[in-house]
């Protein structure tokens, strides 16, 4: 046997030995870690339905040195190995059909497997599609996919992954009604591809694409039947998909399955229906001693004709909209899922008090408070004060469009404390209900008057009183001397008619 008979042999019998034993260290394998929507991670078995081939089939010898860059697997049947590809359509083409068990014409290829293509666009000739289970096109270069996979195909496993793909058109898998795992790993992928007409169960692995954006994660997650391979190791960038979130952040897919299950909790009125929940701002919180990264929602539930505001709130819920609505109560603000709300719009309601905000955590943490067009007749200094006086940075309150209730008090105090709020909007054009005024332009001295009532007479009358008794005791000691002096009464106590008393002392 000569040495290139022997190499082959040697090569052959390798090959053989990885395809009965197992894979070797450098194939890619499918993580048996699966997430469901549901957010729980559950051990399971990878889809046997993927074709692999090891690298070690590119160094087999061929026997045609111009068709050198696919073989027939060396055991498993109808299953195509090819390297080194750069078009694709010519190297299988260069491969004969493998013989059918019957030796009949129908033959085809079941599985594909292409190692280190270079590729500007994949198209994979309609001919060769339509037959393959498993189609694996892995550790190439190839830039793009623009074109739909024909429809209708048999194909279950798609394994694009390790190809520096930088685009994927969004409808390229639209119809494989019988995919049931799809791998683009560890390529250049900024937004997932539609999935909207695959089967439930797809099992997708999206690990390694350092560019790909929540947003279209999360809109994928939508669908609700998609099992994601290892959750804990696939990340996604927060940057141009949350709003307020400044920095570009990796968070990992346990995170946006997180939200998913939030939206469960946002607010059902009955016979009004459901508000809409969104998660768009990201912040770090310290969670069990380490950091993270978590979703804080915003809430709607504007024009909904609600009287009375929800009982609960999605936990972490930084942003709630009531506006447009009946609500006169603002007592449900003592929860605890109110405590992290940071913006408040009520305008356009029937709330009538502020004092039910008294010791909540909203009054000391708010950064936008909106009330125009309520019912308030008052403003609460004392509960205000202790937050705008303090720290009014970053805050805004907006009571436009609210008719108080003006007096003495409103003058002296309400009026030059609204002067001061520069963070209070249009607190020059805060009109008063009782009178015709603005708040701005009330007269400390119009407002501040005392005004007489019947005790002020009571006083002057017993002030005179007074007077006439000190007169008259005075005149009766006058009398009573110049008697004692003189020997006679004067005018008029001579003139005065004489009481039986003196009828008495004179007998």
């Amino acid at each position: 046997m000569t040495n290139w008979h022997l190499n082959k042999f040697i090569l052959l019998l390798s090959a053989v030995i990885i395809s009965v034993y197992g894979r070797t260290f450098d194939e890619p394998t499918v993580s048996n870690v699966m997430l469901t929507t549901a957010a729980t991670v559950t051990a399971t078995d990878s889809p046997n339905i993927c074709f692999y081939a090891t690298e070690d089939l590119c160094s087999l010898p061929r026997e045609n040195e111009s068709c050198n860059e696919c073989i027939p697997h060396p055991t498993v049947p109808n299953s195509l190995v090819c390297c080194n590809v750069t078009d694709i359509e010519k190297s299988i083409s260069c491969v004969p059909y493998p013989a059918s068990a019957d030796n009949s014409s129908d033959s085809y290829w079941i599985n594909l497997h292409i190692r280190n293509a270079t590729i500007d666009e994949l198209d994979i000739p309609h001919k060769y599609w339509k037959r393959l289970d498993s189609l694996v096109i892995t550790d190439g270069h190839i830039n793009r996919i623009t074109k739909e996979m024909p429809k209708f195909s048999s194909v279950q496993c798609i394994n694009i992954s390790n190809n520096h793909l930088v685009n994927i058109n969004l409808r390229a898998f639209k119809d494989l009604v019988r995919l049931q795992m799809l791998d683009i790993s560890k390529n250049n992928l900024s937004s997932m591809p539609s999935l909207n007409s695959i089967p439930t169960n797809l099992s997708l692995d999206i690990r390694g694409n350092d560019g790909m954006l929540c947003k279209s994660v999360q809109e994928s997650l939508e669908r609700g039947n998609l099992q994601f391979v290892e959750p804990n190791a696939t990340y996604c960038l927060t940057n141009q998909t949350f709003n307020w979130f400044n920095s570009t952040d990796a968070i990992p897919l346990s995170q946006l399955i997180r939200m998913k299950q939030l939206q469960s909790e946002c607010p059902s009125i009955s016979g009004k229906g459901n508000c809409t929940c969104n998660a768009e701002v990201m912040t770090y919180e310290k969670q069990d001693g380490d950091i993270h990264l978590v979703p804080a929602f915003t809430v709607d539930c504007s024009g909904m004709g609600l009287t009375e505001l929800p009982e609960k709130l999605p936990m972490n819920t930084r942003i709630f909209n009531v506006s447009n609505n009946n609500i006169t109560s603002l007592k449900a603000f003592t929860d605890s899922s109110y405590d992290f709300l940071l913006r408040f719009y009520a305008d356009d309601n029937q709330v009538a008090s502020m004092l039910e905000l008294e010791g909540t955590k909203f009054l000391e943490n708010f950064e936008a408070f909106f009330l125009r067009r309520n019912k308030i007749k008052s403003i609460p200094i004392y509960l205000l004060s202790n937050t705008l006086d303090r720290s009014p940075e970053g805050r805004v309150l907006a009571l436009e469009g609210n008719h108080l209730y003006c007096d003495c008090n409103s003058a002296k105090v309400l009026k030059f404390w609204l002067a001061r709020q520069k963070h209070i909007e249009n607190n020059d054009k805060m009109l008063c209900d009782n009178i015709k005024s603005k708040v701005a332009d009330l007269s400390e001295t119009k407002l501040c008057q005392s005004l007489h009532d019947w005790t002020d007479y009571i006083y002057y009358l017993i002030t005179a009183e007074i007077f006439l008794l000190l007169a008259l005791v005075m005149k009766v000691s006058y009398d009573y001397w110049i008697f004692k002096t003189a020997g006679y009464l004067p005018w008029p106590a001579s003139k005065m008619p004489k009481l039986p008393c003196d009828w008495l002392c004179e007998s």
